[in-house]
This record gives C-alpha cells, sequence and structure tokens, in this order.
C-alpha cells in the first residue's frame, strides 16, 4: 500500500537536513526544485510556458531561461508570482504525480510551497520542518550573506511557518543541533511506519 507524505518548511528552516535523513533512511524522495528545475530547461513545458506568458526578454543570449531576472521580478511583484506559480504548478503537479504513480510503500514529497501551490492534496500526511523567526533569519542571513532587512522580507514573502505548522500532522524543530534533528525524524519515520 502507498502512502505518500508532504514534507514541507521554509527557506533556510533547514528542511535539506530532514531530506537527506529520510534519504539516507533508505525512502524515495520526489524533489519539487528539482522537477521545476528540469521542465525549465530549453524546450520544456515550464520553460515555452513561460516564454509565452512573460516574453523573451526574461531569457539569456544562449537560450536559457534567466532565473535571477525572474526571481527578481516576482519577489518585487506579487501578481507576476501568482503568474507564475499558476503555470508551473500544474505542470510539476503532474510530474509529481507520475512519479507517485510508480513508486511502493512510503514515498515523501519534499515541496516547499506545499500548501500554497495546495500539494496538500496529493499528501495522506504532511511533515513540516519548523524554526522560530529569529533563528530563521539569522541562519538565511550566515547561508545567503545577506541583511537582516532582506532576510526578514525573503522570508515574509512565504507562507507564515507557524501557519505551516499549525496545518501539519508532524512537526519537526530544527533549532536544535543536527543530531536532536536526527532523532525527531526517526521518531516521526517509525510513526509513519507504524500507522
Amino acid at each position: 500500500m502507498r502512502k505518500v507524505i508532504g514534507v514541507t518548511g521554509g527557506i533556510s528552516s533547514g528542511k535539506s537536513n530532514v531530506i537527506s535523513i529520510i534519504k539516507r533512511q533508505g525512502f524515495k524522495v520526489i524533489d519539487c526544485d528539482l522537477i521545476n528545475h528540469n521542465l525549465q530547461k530549453i524546450n520544456m513545458p515550464i520553460y515555452n510556458a513561460i516564454k509565452e506568458a512573460f516574453g523573451s526578454s526574461y531569457f539569456l543570449d544562449n537560450k536559457e531561461l534567466d532565473r535571477k531576472k525572474l526571481g527578481e521580478l516576482i519577489f518585487h511583484n506579487e501578481n507576476e508570482k501568482l503568474k507564475l506559480n499558476s503555470i508551473s504548478h500544474p505542470i510539476i503537479k503532474e510530474e509529481v504525480l507520475k512519479e507517485i504513480n510508480q513508486a511502493d510503500g512510503i514515498v515523501f514529497v519534499d515541496v516547499p510551497l506545499l500548501y500554497e501551490s495546495k500539494f496538500d492534496s496529493l499528501c495522506d500526511k504532511v511533515i513540516c520542518v519548523y524554526l522560530n523567526k529569529e533563528t530563521q533569519i539569522k541562519r538565511l542571513m550566515e547561508r545567503d550573506h545577506i541583511d537582516y532587512s532582506y532576510a526578514k522580507a525573503k522570508i515574509a514573502s512565504q507562507m507564515d511557518l507557524d501557519k505551516k505548522r499549525d496545518l501539519a500532522d508532524y512537526v519537526i524543530d530544527s533549532k536544535g543541533s543536527f543530531q536532536e534533528t536526527y532523532r525527531q525524524v526517526l521518531k516521526i519515520l517509525e510513526m509513519i511506519k507504524g500507522e
């Protein structure tokens, strides 16, 4: 019997660590960012849809998508962000469904924007990797070498992590050491296996 578990979190909340632990335990993980990246390659479905919707000014001389330029546009413009999401999310969802249907047993889906893109409808259960806002800002500043206000703005551009935590079935608090996170992940994996 197949069981689909969504894994979400916020920017620099520690989700990558959690995903790496899950993979090390031998579980299949479907990576939505990787799927998105692959579908944005030249002449792939998202690439073509973006070209049609946004025009050729968002593409480099070598015909590749200018991710940086597109990222700046959607970061500063909510309507453009919604437009991009309405193009890419259904295409990604279709690909994720294909991969889910080919999987057996417990399969994890790594989706940063799980609730925003309604991917929770594909999942039996959801894990949220949680971090309090101040620690999240501090980690993001260190990771991306940015100042406090920019880190705060980047975090504010995503759905509030407290809200994601409240919607999730399982919560992993990643403020502590890697070992503490590791223990929480193993405990949740045992619970999922036992259900």
